[in-house]
């Protein structure tokens, strides 16, 4: 079962089982969807923390929050008031922007990172697209662009109680408040990366579509001390549609 923690006067829900070297595991827009097998394939060889974003799932979403910076000041929080010591920090999608505004911050904690195709970053020119903007496209090309296998993401929300739907709906209003403008990116972070100096494995899965591999390269050009893995037969969110091989990327890059 989650647990609720205060962190910063927030209420957050956590998930947390495992047990071994400590890994925050930072949730895409999506969500933490919880129900699915990639908690426990990580929680095999790790402890793992994962706390639903403000404004997604039961964590509440203060009103005087409304940046990415935010999070990243909540979530070094976090790590502190669970005495995380060379801790794994990954992040997916969404996630990942925010891991790498908590990084460029603050790297005391974490002996490694693992940034799964991660928003947060303009490197081409103003009107060059390099993350799709999944609110304006058609539900069925987004899925086609963000899934190896749609049919692994297709969720039948008729079946979901309505406190899970308000709770989707919730979600989803926040990532417009964190990512709408500019989207899913902050112009200035681009400018930070070289503070990143923990050694980094940038994945994405090889049918990603949201984020292209151009996007992946010019990530890994930009951090000094970065490599760059593709998962097979996976999209935008490798964790969901191959958790062990998600899993095993990880554990074998954290040990090395």
């Amino acid at each position: 079962m989650p647990e609720k923690v205060s962190i910063a006067g927030v209420d957050l829900q956590v998930e947390e089982r495992g047990s071994g070297r400590p890994l925050l595991f930072l949730h895409p827009g999506e969500g933490l969807e919880p129900g699915r097998p990639w908690l426990d394939a990580l929680a095999q060889r790790h402890r793992v923390i994962a706390p639903n974003h403000p404004g997604w799932g039961g964590s509440a979403l203060p009103a005087w929050m409304s940046g990415v910076d935010d999070l990243a000041y909540l979530y070094l929080d976090l790590a502190a008031a669970y005495e995380m010591r060379d801790a794994v920090i990954v992040g997916n999608s969404f996630g990942g922007w925010i891991a790498a505004e908590m990084l460029v911050r603050d790297t005391s904690r974490f002996g490694a990172a693992v940034l799964a195709a991660p928003f947060g970053c303009k490197f081409e020119s103003r009107t060059t697209r390099e993350i799709a903007d999944m609110h304006s496209m058609d539900r069925a090309l987004y899925m086609q662009a963000a899934w190896a296998d749609p049919a692994r993401g297709t969720v039948d929300l008729t079946a979901k109680p309505e406190s899970e739907l308000a709770q989707i709906a919730q979600g989803r209003e926040a990532l417009a408040l964190f990512g709408w403008r500019p989207y899913m990116h902050n112009p200035r972070l681009k400018s930070w990366l070289h503070r990143i100096a923990t050694p980094t494995l940038l994945l994405h899965g090889a049918a990603d579509g949201v984020v292209g591999d151009g996007y992946m390269q010019n990530w890994a050009a930009a951090l000094p001390n970065a490599r760059l893995e593709s998962i097979a037969d996976a999209g935008h969110y490798p964790q969901w549609e191959q958790p062990d091989a998600f899993a095993a990327q990880i554990a074998d890059f954290a040990k090395s």
